[in-house]
């Protein structure tokens, strides 16, 4: 198994899984750290797919797309949260 394959692999790993706390727990925390720690996992994998010069049969473009999208929900969580106290 390629390098990249494995990096690639244990960063999407990690950013689905900080992002299922986050968004799973269901518990209001002051300063939402779970959602925050998502959001990091998320644009460190972001930092990842850019940096990836080969198409990957379109799949690190489509992982860029949904990492992107990822964000954008997570943003939009901890500002709802932020404004209703969760």
């Amino acid at each position: 198994m390629s390098i990249f394959k494995t990096n690639f692999g244990r960063m999407l790993s990690v950013a689905v899984v900080a992002m299922g706390i986050g968004l799973g727990t269901g518990i209001a925390v002051a300063g939402q750290p779970q959602m925050n720690g998502a959001l990091n996992a998320l644009q460190s994998a972001q930092s990842y797919l850019n940096q990836v010069t080969m198409k990957k049969g379109g799949h690190a473009s489509a992982a860029r797309r949904l990492v992107a999208q990822a964000i954008v929900q997570v943003q939009e969580g901890i500002a709802y949260g932020d404004a209703h106290g969760e």
